[in-house]
């Protein structure tokens, strides 16, 4: 069980050590069709996108059409510059976000159209222009956020493969994972609907201190309470990082005639992410036979708890830095 884990937490460890932790949280478009007295065809548009590491992406929205920045303001975290689209008789076919490709996240496209139909669409890093005359069926929008969110978020699967050196049977992996969910899927849908709110930098400061809490105990000789009540243990933290999971759809909010399937998708794609990972340490135990020396074994808990005190540190430091 310990021998691949112990290679995917080194992989896995390398890969947030060259990433930032949180560089998932989405650029938002937000278009809204005006009505015009011509033949013409016009937009407000409004772009936000995050700050990553303390600096903004540059990024900059292309289309066909005639594009003008009316105005721009700083929020906490992010930058939204509101503009103007006009377009001529053929009307808007395509959005191009420019320097999409130097960045690790995505960008949620929603269109609200004179006929009050809505259009939401996701940009990617590798595809970086967006064909609305295209109807090649994708996949659902906020699955899509979810499963990224899971995947690029080094600080929720470090979190996951601690807790897979806790376990040491398949069977309590199910409990753990099951008891996992259903912590994060609880304070996910209570902090989206603003039923429970808590700072996400205080959140995801204290997240990175879970895994170091993980990691510590991972090294301990004598099994302490996490090694005796992992259930417990995963499905408490699991209440936290469902705020963490919050942010991200926070920063795009629900789309108000589906939020509920909105939130469902979401969900579905942070769990499709998660159990991927399980699956894959599962279905590849039975390839490795051999064993790894304990001082070995033990090098991804301390590469982890070591990037997780950086994390938690940084975290820390942005917190208190306006206060200085």
């Amino acid at each position: 069980m310990r021998g691949f884990v112990f290679f995917l937490g080194v992989l896995l460890n390398l890969a947030a050590s060259t990433a930032a932790s949180h560089e998932v949280r989405p650029a938002y478009l937000e278009l809204i069709e005006n009505r015009t007295e011509d033949a013409s065809t016009e937009f407000r548009a409004s772009f936000r996108q995050p700050q990553v590491e303390g600096r903004f992406l540059g990024l900059v929205v292309e289309t066909n059409c005639d594009f003008e920045i009316t105005g721009s303001r700083l929020t906490e975290g992010a930058l939204t510059d509101s503009a103007i689209i006009t377009c001529d008789e053929i009307g808007l076919e395509s959005i191009e976000i420019a320097g999409l490709d130097r960045t690790l996240i995505d960008t949620l496209v929603s269109i609200s159209w004179l006929d009050e139909s809505r259009t939401e669409r996701l940009i990617t890093a590798r595809e970086g222009r967006l064909d609305l005359a295209s109807v090649a069926p994708a996949i659902p929008v906020y699955f899509s956020i979810g499963l990224t969110h899971l995947l690029l978020g080094y600080d929720h699967i470090l979190f996951i493969l601690m807790l897979l050196y806790l376990v040491r049977t398949r069977v309590m992996i199910v409990w753990v994972v099951t008891s996992f969910t259903v912590a994060h899927s609880i304070t996910l849908a209570l902090s989206v609907y603003e039923l429970l709110s808590l700072s996400q930098s205080a959140v995801e400061a204290v997240i990175a201190a879970s895994i170091v809490l993980l990691a510590y105990e991972n090294l301990q000789a004598k099994p302490g309470l996490t090694h005796r009540f992992p259930v417990v243990i995963s499905f408490g933290f699991g209440l936290l990082h469902g705020l963490g999971f919050a942010g991200a759809l926070r920063e795009i909010g629900l789309p108000d005639q589906s939020q509920i399937a909105a939130l469902l998708f979401f969900n579905l794609g942070i769990e499709v992410g998660q159990l991927a990972i399980v699956v894959v340490v599962l279905g590849l135990l039975g390839l490795v036979k051999f064993k790894i020396a304990k001082r070995i074994l033990t090098m991804p808990v301390y590469l982890v708890g070591g990037t997780a005190s950086y994390w938690f540190i940084e975290r820390l430091w942005l917190i208190l830095l306006p206060a200085l």
